[in-house]
């Protein structure tokens, strides 16, 4: 079911000081609210809506931002007046936003949990499905690359111990940790999440290998295993 508009708003019925692109050149795109930058982004508007009308109720459909770094081609071009390239611009723009978050990676120590998930939180915490990611420290714990397993089911976190080791053994890495994500926002771990992670990390120290933590994310909240206690 596609997304439809109604109502009969124009951008060039509202002021100058209203309008997006000039409020943006006048006073700086700080300055804008979220539904003021989308409907920049979207460009223009489609017969009686404006683009600052399509922004306004794909934000009210999907809850504001975060949750648009999940909409597939398909659901963005459901909404009115988005076609083909207008939608693929739009995903591009938010898979950019969500790559921002690596980009200092390599220059930091991941020591809090805290900073783990506001380094990930969009880029793993937004996925659809349940994903496992591993980062790689070094002996300060300095970011050194990071393999994202896609375990293909929301249930568990399963995955063939073997492949996590060997990915590990193909880098200089002596400490690590694993991130995963829930996609239903609730990050309370499930029996076999704690069973599965006590012993990843028993296999791991007969290895030579060290796991920091297990954080389980959303693109709200986080649950550190260390935190808890779990390891």
């Amino acid at each position: 079911m596609g997304l439809h508009l109604s109502g009969n708003n124009s951008i060039k019925s509202l002021t100058i000081s209203e309008r997006p692109r000039e409020k943006a050149l006048a006073l700086g795109v700080k300055q804008l609210t979220s539904k003021e930058l989308l409907a920049i982004m979207i460009g223009s508007g489609v017969k009686g809506q404006s683009a600052l009308a399509i922004a306004e109720t794909i934000l009210n459909q999907y809850g504001g931002l975060i949750p648009l770094t999940r909409i597939s081609l398909h659901q963005w071009m459901e909404v009115d007046g988005i076609n083909k390239v207008k939608a693929l611009q739009l995903m591009t723009i938010f898979e950019l936003f969500q790559r921002l978050e690596k980009e200092d990676l390599p220059k930091v120590k991941l020591i809090e949990p805290s900073q783990v998930f506001q380094y990930y939180r969009l880029r793993l915490g937004s996925l659809n499905q349940e994903q496992l990611l591993i980062i790689k420290l070094n002996h300060h714990l300095e970011y050194q690359g990071e393999t994202l397993f896609r375990l293909g089911s929301q249930a568990n976190i399963y995955l063939d111990f073997r492949d996590l080791f060997v990915d590990l053994l193909k880098t200089d890495t002596v400490k690590f940790l694993l991130l995963h994500n829930h996609p239903t926002g609730d990050v309370t771990p499930s029996q076999e999440d704690i069973s599965t992670t006590i012993h990843i990390k028993h296999e791991a120290k007969k290895l030579g290998f060290k796991l920091v933590d297990h954080i389980i994310i959303s693109p709200t909240m986080y649950f550190s295993m260390k935190q808890a206690k779990i390891i």
